[in-house]
């Protein structure tokens, strides 16, 4: 730590030694009235310097103790730990920073009052662009309501109304990043895959106020837009019955800044370079995309509602019409009603016909003593003789 401080004259910018190679032209030795403070411990320090150009030690700043020796900060080590923890995080973001905009002028700057406290937000990077400021967050711990709140009030009373408040989280942290899956868009024709994440309520906030929100994939920014979920109102001539029914389905885009409500947020990618074309800091490439997300939406629109006239107009021609039948004036042609059974025609009264009786003869029975005569011709021609 012997290397950093606060410089409470310059409203709370964080001294680098290592990084500041004009700092022993600009700025007072020595104790310097209370000008120097510790960031874990917030004590006065005193800025050494070597005494002469050829001397061999390196500058650095110690504690305004009146005892000798070692110089140790009494600040806990853990304390000591996460600050040094945020340094290294914003200062990897302050080196790409440099390559981006290498005509602007970097800082890392806190408020002179959490100096020695644990704060909830690492120091922020200011990038000066002419009259533009863009103030640079990077959060590491779990952000609460009124953090937020303290740092976009004390952003907006410090810096003129040209300041962008950016907020750049990490694409590989999942206390700040939850993915939600992908989703299929063609923003120019091209169908292409973009992450979506479940905002957090903090994210929600920030964008509600107005500020960027993005994440950070190496040299890549990934900015969001929000998803909707919809479903198309029913307009005349328009039938979303069978295979048009998931057709009624369907999401709308919120842009550039996610409306409040919004499902899911996608990120679109551009490249960290891309942000130093412009001195308003302005994320145009990414802009653009969401304007062509949005085109695609409508026209996405046209055609699903096209293709449901279409199937109303489909279903009216293969529709089979029912033939009325002709009428008649027998009783019996006409249909029975469902509930009441059909009454039968009257008929001219006719004589049932009389049963068929069968009568069983006795027969007589041949006596037992007589005895049956076989016929015979000799017999018949004997008796003819006869005569």
């Amino acid at each position: 730590m012997g290397q950093f401080a606060v410089d409470v004259a310059d409203h709370g910018r964080i001294i680098d030694l290592r990084r500041d190679a004009a700092a022993s032209a600009r700025l007072p030795h020595g104790r310097a009235d209370g000008r120097y403070r510790c960031l874990a411990c917030g004590h006065r320090l005193i800025l050494q310097w070597p005494s002469s150009p050829d001397s061999r030690f390196t500058p650095r700043f110690r504690h305004d103790t009146v005892s000798s020796g070692a110089d140790h900060c009494p600040a806990p080590a853990q304390h000591q730990a996460d600050i040094q923890a945020d340094l290294t995080t914003m200062l990897a973001l302050y080196e790409q920073l440099l390559h981006v905009f290498p005509d602007g002028s970097l800082s890392l700057r806190i408020d002179v009052e959490l100096a020695g406290q644990r704060w909830d937000i690492p120091p922020a990077l200011i990038v000066r662009r002419g009259e533009h400021v863009v103030v640079l967050e990077r959060p590491r711990r779990l952000l609460t309501p009124a953090a937020v709140t303290r740092r976009l009030t004390q952003t907006r009373t410090q810096y003129p109304t040209l300041t962008a408040h950016w907020w750049v989280f990490d694409r590989d942290d999942p206390l700040h990043c939850d993915v939600a899956g992908t989703v299929n868009v063609q923003p120019y024709g091209k169908t292409i895959a973009h992450t979506k994440v479940r905002p957090s309520p903090a994210q929600r906030q920030l964008a509600a106020a107005g500020a960027t929100v993005c994440w950070l994939a190496d040299d890549t920014l990934l900015l969001p837009y929000g998803g909707h979920q919809r479903t198309y109102t029913h307009q005349a001539g328009e039938d979303w019955s069978g295979d048009m029914a998931s057709w009624k389905r369907d999401w709308t885009i919120s842009h550039p800044q996610p409306a409040d409500g919004a499902t899911w947020w996608g990120l679109v990618p551009q490249p960290l370079l891309a942000l130093g074309k412009r001195n308003d800091f302005r994320p145009a490439c990414a802009h653009a995309t969401m304007s062509a997300l949005e085109r695609a939406e409508h026209g996405r629109e046209r055609h699903r509602r096209r293709r449901a006239r279409e199937h109303a107009q489909q279903r009216t021609q293969t529709t089979p019409t029912q033939l009325a039948l002709p009428a008649t004036t027998t009783a019996t042609s006409e249909p029975a009603d469902a509930t009441t059974a059909p009454t039968p025609a009257p008929t001219a009264a006719a004589e049932p016909p009389r049963p068929l009786v069968h009568l069983d003869l006795p027969q007589k029975a041949p006596s037992p003593g007589v005895r049956r005569l076989r016929f015979t011709w000799r017999s018949l021609l004997a008796r003819r003789c006869r005569r």
